[in-house]
């Protein structure tokens, strides 16, 4: 069909430089850029070439493998909620945060009052907003109520505040994280050094303000 259309579009434009009064010589220039336009359609026609969308705006967030062990060591989830969040992983990977949270809502529309997904989604609410919004303040909230005096839901709340800017307020979140795990917990030394490394620069910002410099 689109070879036929070519044929006649090239039989309407001789016709009209003939009519036209185009002088001969001209007609190769003429040919030359009807050839030209005609390729262009052809190869725009074609319908086993594949489309080529606009990218979407999306911003890939790498998930850290130690991260995800970390995870993995402090909570023990079960074999659902580990597939959860590993799915929640990959579409942060991707660039789409937005579904990584509806994917979590979904779950946690399936188990409520599973402390593991509240956690995962609070601190991927905090990813897809940029900071530590309501949003995801009431889905840790919901996290700590449901897992009291566990280190889980407040360690990934200062994560959130750490991946927001905020060590301020990460401080707290990593101090009550620590408290609420076990001595011989094999992570406890990772919460200690974080907070360690919290307090040492929150105490070097607190002596430039004092000597009048700004971080």
């Amino acid at each position: 069909m689109n070879l036929v259309i070519l044929i006649l579009i090239g039989i309407a434009a001789a016709a009209s430089l003939w009519a036209l009064g185009v002088a001969r010589r001209l007609w190769t220039i003429a040919g030359a850029a009807l050839m030209l336009g005609a390729a262009g359609f052809a190869w725009q026609s074609q319908a086993h070439q594949p489309g080529k969308p606009t990218a979407a705006d999306v911003t890939p967030i790498t998930v850290d493998p130690g991260m995800v062990a970390f995870r993995e060591a402090v909570f023990a989830p079960s074999r659902e909620d580990s597939l959860a969040l590993a799915t929640a992983d990959s579409r942060l990977q991707s660039g789409d945060a937005h579904a990584a949270a509806d994917g979590l809502r979904a779950e946690i529309a399936r188990r409520p009052n599973d402390a593991v997904l509240w956690t995962g989604l609070g601190y991927v609410l905090a990813l897809h907003d940029g900071a530590v919004s309501p949003a995801a303040k009431f889905a840790f909230r919901r996290a700590v109520t449901l897992a009291p005096g566990t280190p889980g839901p407040t360690f990934f709340l200062g994560m959130a505040y750490v991946d927001a800017g905020d060590l301020s307020a990460a401080r707290p979140a990593w101090a009550a994280a620590l408290a609420a795990t076990p001595k011989d917990a094999p992570y406890r030394g990772d919460i200690a050094d974080r907070l360690g490394a919290v307090d040492q620069f929150l105490k070097m910002a607190a002596a430039q303000r004092a000597a009048g410099i700004t971080p």
